[in-house]
């Protein structure tokens, strides 16, 4: 079957009316808005914390909070010891998690410590990397542990907090 020079163009006219009439106008239109989204959220949850050997070690909590006058986290039993801030701004989209507890940090049954955070680039620490958290860091209590009343103790730790 054959098409005429005229059902060619009447077609030709339909399809770019049909392109063009199907636009809106801006106006007409408004942009949706913008979600926003909170840097902190990815953090947020409920963890199992695992050792490079994949043993468990403790669970802990991470919750959005504010610390007076920045954005920040809550971990809640970090280290089995520890509940602390981690100060993340809200439109900070990076995975890392920078651990810097106060000096001295205070654990549940009320000893001081020293906590830092290690740079540790193999492993890839203090970062939020899909649904799990990499964390390196070290405690001592060697400025503490005969105010304390405890024997001296202090460890490196490499471990993967695996978000619930």
């Amino acid at each position: 079957m054959r098409c005429t020079k005229g059902q060619v163009i009447a077609v030709m006219i339909g399809l770019a009316v049909l392109g063009t009439g199907c636009h809106k106008d801006d106006k007409d239109c408004p942009e949706e808005p913008v979600a926003v989204v909170d840097g902190r959220d990815q953090f947020i949850g409920q963890y199992k914390v695992y050792d490079t050997l994949g043993n468990y070690q403790y669970s802990m909590e991470i919750l959005r909070s504010n610390a007076p006058s920045k954005d920040s986290l809550f971990v809640v039993n970090w280290g089995s010891r520890f509940n602390f801030w981690v100060f993340h701004d809200d439109g900070d989209l990076s995975g890392n998690f920078g651990i810097i507890p106060p000096f001295p940090s205070i654990d549940h049954e009320g000893h001081r410590w020293a906590v830092f955070s290690e740079d540790d680039v193999p492993f890839r620490s203090n970062r939020m990397i899909d649904d799990t958290l990499r964390m390196s860091y070290s405690i001592s209590n060697i400025a503490f542990y005969v105010d304390d009343g405890v024997p001296f103790f202090e460890w490196s730790y490499r471990e993967y907090g695996v978000k619930q």
